[in-house]
């Protein structure tokens, strides 16, 4: 049986889209890959972007620069939120949150931008958040916590046309760093999210300094995916991976295929 986790190498410039894949999702299976690679081809490659994965990230770190992608960030903070909320309510009630509790019905605008929100929709969250008690001060404590670290990717030039510095990254961080040590120091969930922002530090810098982010990755991987699904799994590892290449390729195969057309005569070979 093919092994249904596959590491794949996409191009993030979206340029040459599915670069090559490998069986497995192990830092010797990844690194021998890229190892592999013409010297020029390693020589040309001047950032790497992948989630939150200290498997990839050992696999590149001593040859090759590399960032994180926004969006792995507010999803660890969003998870963070829903963590604290969980626990919330079953340390208030013994059980799972019920439609009616006040901290499940804002579980939606706790990870919701706050920008985003309505004045309504604000008001009923700080209500619902001043109604809870203690619950309520962890959640105001996870959700800041999530905000500020909003704030630290907020200046990528990708989305504000207009460059950004590392003092400015360094800046938004240690508020970010000062609330959870302060404010959020008592929930636990606060603090290992926190801990896990400053093993990634910088990393983020770096993903908002160029602004960089493996969004294209995560495309072909969904493809990929949904490939294999369809599929109801693959024996052979090689005929997987052609299949996830074809689908995965589609736009950028013009490129590298032969377009064969049906009016033109060609050669047998016997």
């Amino acid at each position: 049986m093919a092994d249904r986790w596959q590491t794949v190498f996409v191009d993030s410039s979206g340029g040459h889209g599915l670069l090559g894949q490998v069986e497995g999702r192990t830092a010797s299976a990844t690194a021998a890959w890229i190892t592999a690679q013409p010297a020029q081809w390693r020589a040309n490659v001047w950032a790497v972007t992948t989630d939150m994965s200290t498997v990839y990230t050992s696999a590149v770190r001593t040859a090759l620069p590399h960032a994180i992608d926004p969006f792995h960030i507010v999803q660890l903070a969003n998870k963070a939120v829903g963590d604290v909320r969980r626990r919330v309510i079953f340390e208030r009630y013994g059980r799972r949150g019920h439609a009616d509790d006040p901290e499940y019905k804002i579980r939606g605008l706790l990870v919701r931008n706050v920008e985003s929100l309505s004045r309504a929709a604000r008001g009923r969250m700080l209500w619902a958040l001043a109604d809870t008690g203690d619950g309520g001060r962890r959640l105001t404590a996870v959700h800041k916590a999530r905000e500020l670290l909003r704030a630290v990717l907020a200046p990528v030039p990708a989305h504000t046309g207009r460059p950004t510095s590392r003092a400015g990254i360094g800046n938004a961080l240690t508020r970010f760093f000062t609330s959870c040590a302060t404010v959020g120091v008592t929930v636990p969930e606060v603090v290992t999210f926190a801990e896990t922002i400053s093993a990634w530090r910088h990393e983020i810098a770096n993903a908002v300094l160029r602004g960089l982010s493996n969004a294209t990755a995560e495309g072909v991987n969904r493809l990929i995916k949904l490939v294999y699904r369809v599929a109801f799994g693959l024996t052979n590892v090689t005929n997987q991976q052609r299949r996830a290449r074809y689908a995965a390729s589609r736009h950028t195969r013009p490129i590298w295929l032969h377009i064969v057309t049906t009016g033109q005569a060609h050669p047998v070979i016997v």
